[in-house]
């Protein structure tokens, strides 16, 4: 009798949310999504030559009705431009914004999930700007000794911070894609 599948293989490694070094950007973006970003495009470029990497939040917050507080760093709007210049690379637009539209499409999941987590850790209390929170290894460490982390989880939370000391909303975000929790259309 051969091994079950869980469904979860075909998730775990959904190029939206691993990306190896060797094939990077290889996948397909499911036609909808593409001719919608091609769409925001085209419209912002009908009047300029060039997006800068200025405007690519305000796109962002405008387009996929993202909130401030989880716009990619100028820092990581970097890897969006054309080498050695601010303008947008549209390849990247295609890739980055596909990224950015199922993270808008999905906000209300991981906005209960990532409240829960910190429910559990601040004994319920009402936080403000929950989204900008850090979960550090103290958090982690204190989630299992109450009871509400198993020891699986303590080690994806651990790695889901790709090498920092601190895992972010969209970190989490990307856990819960990789884990197969989030309904991505492919």
């Amino acid at each position: 009798m051969g091994r079950r599948k869980s469904g979860l293989e075909l998730t775990a490694f959904n190029p939206l949310f691993y990306e190896s070094d060797i094939g990077k950007n290889s996948y397909n973006i499911p036609d909808e999504y593409e001719s919608t970003l091609i769409d925001i495009y085209t419209q912002r470029t009908a009047e300029i030559p060039d997006i800068i990497s200025d405007q690519i939040n305000n796109i962002l917050q405008e387009e996929f009705k993202l909130p401030n507080e989880i716009l990619p760093t100028k820092e990581e709007l970097k890897k969006w431009t054309i080498d050695g210049t601010n303008i947008l690379d549209f390849e990247k637009w295609l890739y980055n914004g596909y990224f950015w539209m199922i993270l808008s499409e999905n906000i209300d999941d991981v906005d209960i999930i990532w409240n829960d987590l910190w429910g559990n850790l601040n004994n319920n209390d009402i936080m403000d700007n929950i989204r900008t929170k850090k979960l550090y290894l103290s958090d982690i460490n204190k989630l299992n000794n109450i009871g509400k982390l198993e020891a699986n989880a303590i080690g994806m939370l651990h790695t889901a911070g790709n090498g920092k000391l601190y895992v972010t909303y969209v970190d989490f975000f990307i856990l819960l894609g990789r884990l197969g929790i989030l309904q991505i259309s492919n």
